[in-house]
């Protein structure tokens, strides 16, 4: 769907003046347009072809031409199929865009640990929606597939995936705040994913007429994925989709030339700068539902596994998140002690990422200070201040709420870290549930592994640390400083790092060193003994 949705957008420069006639004219110029984006070797060669079809036009890209078109070489061939849609020109200006055709295709590749290739199928295509040249993309559109197909072969594994009845929606319009802001939700059914992880043959022995025998290669390692549901989706608010394409166009117009004219890298600057922030807001997520993983070991399931990314555009003080996070998970038994069994976690959430990162102030100054026909397009003037910039106000890490969760016990933190003179100074909040119960399991499991008793010393410590709460929950309040010091719950457990002098590689008078805040005498000075009365 991706490289129809491309091909769609291509023709945002078209006019409703040769669109709304059905004509080998009205073919042509819309060739021309999309000659702008696709280049007029493109359209001369056939790569991408325009003819009139009844009451639309037929846009086909054929990935055969695209490739004999290159030069010639021995590490790839493929067979990628016509990629094909039919637009329809609306009344109101926007038009119709429709394809069913998806085709199968096949690479082959030469790589240096041997030959590799892959192929994919899928039945039952089906797209269609309102392309809006106003806004440069589907203001509304839905596609679907029967079944997909993909095998892939290699010196190292060996992969085959399906997945059925997959369907998905987009939909987009403009921002109030420049660009568009957009939707798209996927699915696909029955996904299923094979690998076969390949060993290459150990070392070689040695037999005894000296010669060099190869070892047998170990036993493959195979692996299936399951999933009932893959879901995908993406969401963009305030996307310069107009800005970008404009700015494909000039790339495509200056493609043949070595170097760029004065007064065209000021128009290359003007296009840039017009792109920024980008976006506003990027985010996208996949998830799957009712996952199996089968494996040497046995089975391991989990009832949601699901990523998420979500970035800010270019701006004075951006953000950049990413999570993951899996529910109900189970394991096959596995070759640890049965005490053990209950502390494997059944969810873990994690969260992460970084703020107040100013891409804005780097981003206009790099393309006031761009020079194509330098020899380095940026001076060092530009990477030192830059370098510095980063130096005096560097992001900072963000730990959003994460958690791990087992039979008894919920864990949870979240807190940020920031940096002073690239120092880190930290405050992080944990809570616990089920702590007692934690601890009773370990008191149990002392009886049969005594060594366990060393654990539960430092347990207990940690709970006299902590701060019971009302909810019953224990909370560590953790605060690490710039200097190193480090206090929980208010209570210093670590004071600041000494201050050593340059060149003093730590030592005190003496021969004595610094350890954690504590005076380490000298071994001789320790094995010294009282003289004899």
């Amino acid at each position: 769907m991706r490289r129809l949705v491309l091909i769609s957008c291509m023709m945002i420069a078209t006019t409703p003046v040769f669109a709304q006639t059905i004509d080998a004219e009205g073919a042509k110029k819309l060739a021309e347009t999309l000659s702008k984006y696709v280049g007029k070797t493109a359209i001369e060669k056939n790569i991408v072809n325009v003819v009139p079809e009844r009451d639309s036009y037929r846009v086909t890209f054929s990935t055969g031409k695209l490739l004999e078109s290159l030069p010639k070489q021995d590490y790839f061939k493929g067979d990628f199929g016509e990629y094909s849609l039919l637009a329809k020109p609306l009344a109101d200006g926007t038009w119709n865009v429709s394809s069913t055709m998806m085709p199968a295709g096949s690479v082959e590749v030469t790589a240096p640990t041997g030959p590799e290739s892959i192929q994919w199928s899928v039945d039952n295509a089906n797209m269609n929606g309102i392309f809006d040249p106003k806004i440069g993309a589907l203001s509304k559109a839905s596609f679907s597939y029967g079944s997909f197909k993909m095998k892939s072969t290699s010196p190292t594994q060996d992969v085959e995936a399906s997945a059925n009845s997959a369907k998905g929606e987009m939909i987009g319009s403009p921002a109030a705040t420049g660009g568009i802001d957009f939707s798209n939700i996927q699915t696909a059914a029955d996904f299923q994913e094979t690998m076969v992880i390949k060993s290459p043959p150990s070392a070689d022995d040695t037999a005894t007429d000296g010669s060099s025998v190869a070892s047998a290669p170990a036993d493959p390692l195979k692996v299936v994925v399951r999933g009932k549901e893959l879901g995908v989706n993406t969401e963009g608010k305030g996307f310069r989709n107009l800005e970008l394409l404009d700015l494909w166009a000039f790339f495509i117009a200056h493609s043949e030339e070595k170097t760029l004219k004065d007064p065209d890298q000021a128009e290359l600057k003007t296009k840039l700068l017009a792109a920024l922030p980008l976006w506003n807001k990027l985010s996208g997520a996949y998830r799957f539902t009712d996952m199996d993983v089968e494996t040497p070991l046995g089975p391991f399931t989990a009832k949601n596994i699901s990523q998420e990314l979500n970035f800010d555009g270019i701006s004075k003080s951006g953000g950049y998140h990413y999570a993951l996070r899996s529910n109900g998970l189970k394991y096959p038994v596995l070759p640890i002690p049965e005490w053990s069994v209950a502390f494997l976690p059944t969810d873990v959430e994690l969260a992460f990422g970084a703020t107040g990162i100013d891409l804005d102030t780097v981003a206009k100054a790099a393309i006031a200070d761009m020079d194509l026909n330098r020899e380095k397009p940026f001076s060092d003037e530009f990477e030192a201040s830059t370098a510095a910039a980063f130096m005096m106000n560097p992001p900072k890490v963000v730990i959003n709420k994460s958690l791990i969760r087992t039979a008894d016990t919920e864990l949870t933190v979240e807190g940020e870290v920031s940096f002073t003179a690239l120092k880190p100074e930290s405050r992080t909040t944990w809570e616990m549930t089920g702590f007692d119960a934690a601890l009773d399991r370990l008191t149990k499991a002392s009886e049969q592994e005594p060594e366990i008793k060393d654990y539960i010393v430092f347990a207990k410590l940690a709970k006299d640390f902590g701060t019971q709460l009302p909810n019953g929950h224990i909370q560590w309040i953790v605060d690490q400083k710039a200097d190193g010091s480090v206090n929980i719950n208010g209570n210093p457990v670590k004071g600041p790092d000494p201050v050593v002098e340059p060149g003093s590689d730590g030592a005190l008078d003496g021969g004595a060193t610094l350890d954690n805040n504590v005076i380490v005498p000298d071994d001789e000075e320790d094995n010294q003994t009282a003289p004899a009365q």
